[in-house]
């Protein structure tokens, strides 16, 4: 398992860190003395469908004002500044990779929202938080690098208040047993079939409906594909690493081809066990 970690931490740390953000910023005339959250969605929503489908999925969960919310790889903490920023929430950032967890402090500080946002470097299957501690468990692009998915769901039951819910926006295989062969790598989340544990989305809600969650999903594979073939373009034409590119290529591609979906999956707690 550590090697594991180390291998996600890894790969997520060669993406785009502060530096890069604020050169961004500063070309916009933006001053950074006086960042709002809001300039941020561009760079800090490292997901398909950018800050269009945090914001669906913030709309899926019915989040209200003032939640106690936990979002596991928050990577640089764009969600939990989204939900900050438009909701007044508490968060909690959870995530493996240092050099994310530190440019999303910086972030938080240029936005003057860190006595709001809290990110802790932990996994996702040991969340160090208190039983009923929140409102919202969410995730983003997350689940497909957890090994150990029912573990990582019990934990989820275990963090959230008795009247909580779970909000995911997650890539599945689109039906069980695809083998590591069949799929194209390098993928967003993994450069090779090690770090790739994607499940087909049946195993998943299964594993929610065992741990006692009442989930819905919508399947937004459409709007992803179009939003991520974007993205691919915009990275080759500024001239991104070559992994990079052929990542998200890969997996439009895979999901044109049916072997992978994506959902928005909402799951709410049904009562005590």
């Amino acid at each position: 398992m550590k090697e594991l970690a180390a291998s996600v931490e890894k790969h997520y740390s060669q993406r785009p860190g502060l530096e890069a953000v604020l050169e961004n910023l500063k070309r916009k005339g933006i001053d950074l003395e006086k960042v709002r959250a809001q300039d941020l969605y561009p760079y800090d929503q490292s997901h398909a469908g950018g800050i269009a489908a945090t914001a669906q999925l913030a709309q899926r969960a019915g989040i209200q004002p003032h939640s106690s919310v936990v979002d596991v790889g928050c990577g640089t903490g764009g969600a939990a500044r989204y939900l900050h920023a438009e909701f007044s929430c508490q968060v909690v950032g959870i995530d493996l990779t240092l050099a994310r967890l530190r440019a999303g402090m910086d972030f938080n500080r240029l936005i003057g929202a860190t006595n709001q946002i809290h990110l802790l470097a932990a996994q996702a299957d040991a969340l160090p938080l208190p039983s009923s501690f929140a409102d919202v468990v969410w995730t983003q692009h997350v689940t497909m690098n957890i090994p150990d998915h029912a573990t990582f769901v019990r934990e989820c039951a275990r963090v959230l208040k008795p009247a909580g819910r779970l909000a995911c926006h997650e890539w599945f295989l689109s039906r069980p047993g695809i083998a590591p062969p069949s799929l194209p790598f390098p993928l967003p989340w993994a450069p090779n079939p090690s770090l790739n544990h994607a499940v087909s989305s049946e195993e998943f809600l299964q594993i929610l409906r065992e741990q006692n969650f009442h989930p819905s999903a919508e399947d937004v594979t459409a709007a992803m594909l179009a939003s991520l073939a974007k993205d691919v373009r915009t990275l080759s034409s500024h001239g991104a690493p070559a992994e990079r590119v052929a990542a998200g290529e890969n997996l439009v591609r895979a999901a044109t081809d049916g072997l992978f979906h994506c959902l928005m999956i909402t799951a709410p707690l049904a009562g005590p066990i």
